[in-house]
């Protein structure tokens, strides 16, 4: 079975050419084919869906040495194999792989893995985008949770049966009518599926959460542009000229879109966020500090107003929450 065969990013049996183009499409790997009559016969393909990038790479009936060092604290790596096996040292866990039991990297953790025969879907995949996802589908309580994929999945249980099953379909429509319709549309439609699916079917530490509670009302999609730029800007000066512009719509527009989805105006909302930032680094301790240089840090200069705000939101004083830390 062959995937994606008009996406071609490169076959080669150049050892270099193959490392350097995983490298780009995904993080860093050195690895070594093993065996002294061994022939690399790697080919590597990749489709745009959405902004996720789908790929599917082989590389022959050959033995491969891979090791890959910690980097980026944002990425994971899926894999899903179609052909192949092999086991892999990541972090402090020791993982077996094979059609059926695929694996998430982290790629915050170093890994070292033999692989034989290996074929396999790789789906990089950004935490931040998948923590923004989840904000869509649970709304704010999405934000101060870890997230963290276990890195064993069984593609044979129900939940990972269905993520197998949509892989591959996406990857025939991708290969074959979609190939000439160019509908981004369609692509992010099919984008928002695999990230929902991603979440709540594979063994994660939000999917309890996000399969216990019901889907919130859909959000207009200027807002969703505005929430996304204040959680990932809330740490900088920002005003409304700023949030409106980035959301691409009038003040009265944003006021009423913001009133009629979460009942606050968006700088009420931001307010909020850089608060919930604030609670959750007194109760982790990340960044140091005491109280004051924290609330500075997030935007809160009157430390009197600053603590009345706090105690209203979460029914308790700041230096209450730090205490439980202790």
């Amino acid at each position: 079975m062959h995937y994606l065969q008009n996406h071609v990013i490169l076959s080669s049996t150049d050892v270099d050419d193959v490392r350097e183009t995983i490298k780009s499409l995904s993080s860093p790997h050195d690895f070594d084919v093993k065996g002294k009559r061994a022939v690399l016969d790697a080919r590597v393909m990749a489709a745009q869906c959405g902004d996720l990038n789908l790929m599917h790479s082989t590389f022959g009936d050959v033995r491969v040495d891979l090791k890959s060092r910690e980097e980026n604290t944002d990425g994971l790596l899926l894999f899903l194999l179609t052909s192949g096996a092999g086991n892999a040292r990541h972090g402090a866990q020791d993982i077996e792989f094979s059609v059926g039991r695929g694996f998430f990297r982290d790629l915050a953790v170093p890994m070292n893995a033999s692989e034989e025969g290996f074929g396999s879907f790789i789906i990089p995949l950004s935490k931040q985008r998948l923590k923004a996802h989840a904000r869509t589908l649970i709304g704010d309580e999405a934000d101060p949770m870890e997230l963290a994929f276990d890195p064993e999945i069984d593609f044979t249980a129900p939940g990972g049966a269905v993520v197998r099953n949509t892989v591959h379909y996406i990857s025939e429509i991708l290969d074959g009518p979609l190939r000439e319709l160019n509908n981004p549309i369609i692509t992010t439609q099919m984008e928002d599926l695999l990230l929902t699916q991603f979440l709540t079917l594979l063994p994660n530490s939000y999917q309890d959460f996000l399969n216990g509670r019901s889907v919130t009302t859909v959000v207009p999609y200027h807002v969703k542009r505005a929430r996304e730029y204040i959680y990932a800007h809330a740490d900088q000066k920002l005003g409304l000229a700023d949030i409106a512009r980035a959301a691409g719509c009038g003040y009265r527009g944003l006021q009423r879109g913001f009133m009629d989805a979460y009942g606050v105006s968006p700088m009420a909302y931001l307010r909020l966020v850089r608060l919930k930032r604030i609670r959750a680094q007194l109760l982790t301790g990340q960044g140091g500090g005491a109280i004051s240089d924290v609330a500075k840090k997030w935007g809160f200069t009157h430390m009197g107003r600053f603590a009345e705000a706090y105690g209203r939101e979460f029914g308790e004083l700041p230096s209450e929450t730090l205490r439980k830390r202790a």
